[in-house]
């Protein structure tokens, strides 16, 4: 199974190229797009500057070795009507025309949520305008052959916008989402520490998604709290995430990868000096979690 992560661990003190060269270094196999750290590189308007900017990322992994496995799109109000969220949900579009180019196979993107009771009648206004966006997405989806993997996100994050918890940040609503939507470039993400902060059984969470798991997000952080901490593995004090039951779930329903961490918040502070070392216990926590995925297969 392929190891990946994030370029969003990129510092001031590194670009891209190098940061590159380091993650291949340490043995890692392909990298994930952060496409929101880029919504000011270009006019993504501009067809030509684009592309571009796509190719000059394509060669830069190129030389490192390393393949485009996975992307985060932009964040957006799905919902709004003013001109910033017309404009949001458009840089969608461009994200996946970009991944397209790349030859990236899944991007991740957001539900979104608007402030309700959490009835029945809100839980549905909100599971049918979600639909609608993802379906409106399906055109550009099909044309760059890039799938769209719908992450489960915190609940605390809706409570502060009026929304008594995340929709789709449970597996059964992303289960119902994804086959409403009934296309295979429709699928799901799983986070592992939103799914901890969620308080869900991360083993049943995984086999309900089944092969609708297209990505993941493998992260560690605390529970019940009101933060997201983006660390390794066994990077915190326990309760931490149950890696037991990511690794049985994972293998159960045989999850193909990439193994991508979403752990930019325990590495952005460490020192240029020590980065090597650092990415190679990362890498090393990779192949240990992989290796309980894949020993029974």
């Amino acid at each position: 199974m392929k190891i990946a992560t994030s370029l969003n661990i990129r510092s001031a003190t590194m670009d891209e190229p190098t940061l590159m060269a380091a993650l291949a270094g340490a043995g890692f196999d392909g990298i994930d797009l952060p496409f929101y750290m880029h919504i000011e590189d270009v006019d993504w308007t501009d067809d030509g500057a684009a592309k571009t900017w796509a190719q000059q990322r394509s060669a830069w992994a190129n030389d490192a070795g390393l393949e485009w496995v996975q992307a985060h799109g932009p964040f957006f109000d799905m919902f709004g009507q003013d001109d910033k969220a017309i404009r949001s949900r458009e840089l969608c579009r461009h994200a996946v025309k970009t991944c397209g180019r790349l030859g990236i196979p899944w991007m991740v993107l957001h539900p979104d949520i608007f402030p309700g009771a959490f009835d029945a009648d809100h839980v549905k206004a909100m599971h049918d305008g979600n639909a609608a966006f993802f379906r409106s997405m399906l055109d550009v989806c099909e044309e760059y052959n890039v799938g769209i993997a719908i992450e489960n996100i915190f609940d605390h994050y809706a409570k502060t916008r009026g929304c008594q918890r995340y929709f789709a940040g449970i597996p059964e609503e992303q289960c119902a989402l994804i086959d409403e939507l009934n296309h295979p470039l429709m699928g799901a993400c799983w986070d592992t520490g939103h799914a901890h902060m969620n308080l869900q059984d991360q083993h049943r969470g995984i086999v309900m998604l089944g092969d609708r798991l297209k990505a993941i997000h493998i992260q560690e952080t605390r529970t019940g709290e009101d933060r997201d901490d983006h660390v390794l593995p066994y990077g915190i004090e326990n309760p931490g995430v149950d890696w037991d039951g990511v690794c049985a779930g994972l293998r159960e329903i045989s999850f193909p990868g990439p193994f991508t961490f979403e752990t930019h918040s325990g590495l952005q502070r460490v020192p240029a000096e020590l980065l090597d070392s650092a990415l190679t216990y990362n890498m090393a926590v990779g192949r240990h979690l992989v290796k309980q995925i894949t020993q029974a297969e």
